[in-house]
């Protein structure tokens, strides 16, 4: 392990005893106190109730627990789809690592969004190396919520596209005891058990969840392609009957993943005849993680309508991906699957028809290991009181947070015989063996004003943040420093009871990356506006954004060719601009039969406002006028279901239109484009009695058929068709 240097240590541990100090002391003088506490159940929420999404001055979507729970979704991907401007990037159809962008920021490894769980930062390494390759496990989220607009400057440090905060399942004080097990296509399998118990005014939670599968790709060796995650948590809610209204939660997790993921696809010709394959070059690709967590929150209402709000945070992650990465001494692996013809002897290699000893073909199969930590310490203030005829909520927040990166990628050659691997015996050095660092102070201020039928909200966010790298290969160390400040404003408007309007300014930023980056801070002007309506059956919102780039940023990965690991690139200038639209609609057609739909739209451009060259690889000669990668111009999803007392039926349409991998403009280049995919998907309820209930599932229906991308390596397929079961009891 790889702690933060003594000195940051002593800051926060002073930090973290000053708030302690200041919680035991209010606890010590209320403790007598004969006030019933019950606090209200939504502690983790932003957005809050679906009063306040009403009035909020800006845009942003509340996913609860109803409509995740109609298709029981496991990937994070399928849930997000239900809010407008998210774009989605299919890497392994399980959405074990899933690629999430907003508004036109980039989805690769969803670094360009801020991500939380229950309100708390939970990247890896969201400053440090801010590629999230771990996320909350969809099955435990309770509700999800995307905040874009001006309310997101309160919750960086991405704030280019906006934030998205998971929920896991909040405290519903009262015994309970539920077990689930899904089984499906390809021996996947969830088991899921979740029980709490109720101690006077302690609310105890555990809950376990293990899900697999054998995997749905093929190598030819029977090896398998599936995966096993494990996640354990434990969550204790504590309102004391204080005078003061608090509470105290702490929460413990743990989860690990042993998958056989692959960075490395097919060609398209490969993939028409059988998008399911896989080459044997990938048989010694591997994923290894562990994951844990620790949260501490302490919030209590003071006189005044003063509200504290206190989390102290502690994450660890660790991962090995032994992959293969292209070939020692040999052709790209790229221009190898894009033009096999010309790169025949590298082609028949990676396929497993011609030994590595024809040509001295050597395979670069490289353990990309890494150990990421963050902590911190947030305190968030909200004050309520009237001015004249002006109502004032007012938050404040500032958050201490520290987090870093140690990367060891080590390299080993394989020979290809006979269609195995087998190692070359030969040691090589370290592709990549660093270690990086950030602490960062932020501060927010918000006030939220309003007048009658208006509401505006006036916002600022300022960062600090320092940055070291160390390359401990060259031995090479670099600092830097950067700070942001970025303010915000929205207004809304209710014009009728059902009826309101908003309209919103704000600076979006996503920082450099620490010591010597090769790069500034990205920055972007954000503009939206738009109308929303709601009455007893209907609620809807139509948004106009525009994003203006002053300098993109481009982050090269491990599989990037010419750059190396962590290496920033700006891209100049770029406009982002479109629609969402989303609504959902609820209604009784007679005493017995009830019907809901929800649905999200969006259309986006995109263009580069500048011409250049660049050394990454996503972007290479870019004209002004291009079109950014991997932003799609049309997606949406559309559900529909149909129910009674104890029965329902739900269908679910998604599509994605095709998007560029490369900039561009007019026609798409074969090859370098992924295809437009729509998909269905059904679920069955039957609930049976009050304890128990049946699920069926299928998904896509249709068995579509599509290549969602071609990166890193090669063209990758989407989930096939999937037929699961599920069955439920409440104890």
């Amino acid at each position: 392990m790889y702690p933060f240097p003594e000195e940051c240590n002593l800051i926060m541990t002073k930090f973290i005893n000053t708030i302690c100090l200041i919680s035991i002391s209010i606890l010590a003088t209320v403790v007598h106190g004969e006030e019933s506490n019950n606090l209200r159940v939504e502690e983790f929420l932003i957005i809050g109730t679906k009063a306040d999404k009403q009035r909020l001055a800006g845009s942003g979507i509340q996913i609860d627990a109803e409509l995740i729970e109609k298709h029981a979704y496991s990937d994070l991907n399928q849930v997000i789809s239900l809010s407008p401007g998210v774009y989605v990037r299919e890497e392994d159809g399980y959405g074990l690592r899933p690629n999430i962008g907003i508004r036109g920021a980039t989805a690769e490894r969803s670094q360009k969004i801020t991500l939380m769980e229950d309100g708390v930062l939970i990247a890896p390494a969201p400053y440090a190396a801010p590629a999230a390759y771990y996320m909350t496990n969809a099955s435990r989220l309770y509700s999800l919520e995307v905040l874009k607009g001006p309310a997101a400057i309160a919750y960086g440090p991405h704030t280019v596209g906006g934030a998205v905060n998971m929920v896991t399942r909040p405290a519903q004080w009262s015994d309970s005891t539920e077990f689930r097990y899904t089984g499906g296509t390809d021996n996947f399998q969830i088991l899921s058990a979740m029980g709490e118990r109720v101690i006077g005014d302690l609310s105890f939670q555990v809950d376990a969840l293990r899900y697999s599968s054998d995997g749905f790709k093929e190598l030819a060796n029977g090896a398998d392609t599936g995966f096993v995650r494990n996640d354990f948590n434990i969550k204790a809610h504590w309102k004391p009957e204080t005078q003061l209204k608090q509470s105290i939660i702490l929460k413990l997790g743990y989860a690990d993943e042993s998958s056989n993921e692959t960075y490395l696809g097919l060609t398209d010709l490969d993939f028409d005849t059988n998008p399911t394959q896989r080459y044997p070059a990938s048989q010694q690709d591997s994923f290894d993680s562990d994951h844990s967590q620790i949260h501490l929150s302490h919030l209590i209402e003071l006189p005044s309508d003063l509200q504290v709000n206190s989390k102290l945070y502690i994450n660890r992650f660790d991962r090995a991906w032994n992959k293969f990465d292209g070939f020692i001494d040999g052709p790209d692996t790229q221009k190898v699957l894009q033009s096999p013809a010309e790169n025949l002897n590298a082609y028949q290699v990676i396929t497993g028809t011609q030994d590595s000893s024809v040509n001295n073909l050597v395979i670069d199969v490289t353990d990309n290991a890494r150990e990421y930590g963050s902590e911190g310490l947030q305190i968030e203030l909200t004050k309520q009181f009237d001015l004249g005829v002006y109502s004032h909520n007012i938050d404040f927040g500032i958050r201490y947070h520290q987090d870093y990166v140690h990367r060891d990628h080590q390299q080993y050659g394989f020979m290809m015989a006979e269609g195995d691997l087998m190692s070359d015996g030969v040691e090589y050095p370290a592709k990549t063996f660093n270690y990086a660092q950030s602490d960062a102070i932020a501060l927010y201020l918000s006030d939220s004003i309003v007048k009658d039928d208006w509401t505006f909200n006036v916002g600022l966010r300022y960062e600090d943040i320092a940055g070291k790298l160390h390359n401990k290969n060259t031995g090479s160390k670099y600092q830097n420093s950067q700070y942001i400040l970025a303010p915000g404003v929205g207004v809304h408007r209710k014009l009728t009871s059902n009826v309101g309007i908003l309209a919103g300014v704000y600076v979006g930023f996503s920082p450099a990356g620490p010591g010597k980056s090769g790069a500034d801070a990205e920055e972007s002007i954000n503009y939206e506006f738009g109308v929303r309506y709601e009455d007893e059956s209907l609620s809807a919102e139509a948004i106009g954004f525009l994003s203006d780039y002053k300098n993109l940023i481009g982050r090269c990965r491990a599989s990037d060719a010419n750059c190396s690991v962590g290496e920033e690139f700006n891209g100049g200038q770029v406009e982002i601009g479109g629609i969402e639209l989303n609504a959902q609609f609820q209604k009784s057609l007679n005493d017995y039969l009830e019907v809901n739909s929800q649905l999200s739209l969006t259309y986006t451009e995109t263009a580069f406002q500048n011409s250049f060259l660049s050394g990454f690889s996503q972007w290479e000669l870019v004209q002004k006028g291009d079109e950014l990668p991997y932003v799609p111009k049309y997606a949406g999803r559309w559900q529909i279901g149909v129910g009674s007392g104890n029965w329902s039926v739900d269908a679910a349409v998604k599509y994605q239109h095709e998007m560029r991998e490369v900039p561009g403009v007019d026609d798409f280049i074969p090859g370098k484009q992924t295809e437009s995919l729509a998909t269905l998907d059904l679920s069955f309820l039957w609930v049976a009695s009050e304890t128990i209930d049946y699920k069926l599932m299928v998904r896509n229906v249709t068995d579509e058929s599509a290549i969602v991308s071609h990166r890193p390596f090669g063209a990758r397929p989407n989930l096939p068709r999937m037929l699961l079961g599920q069955i439920r009891c409440r104890l």
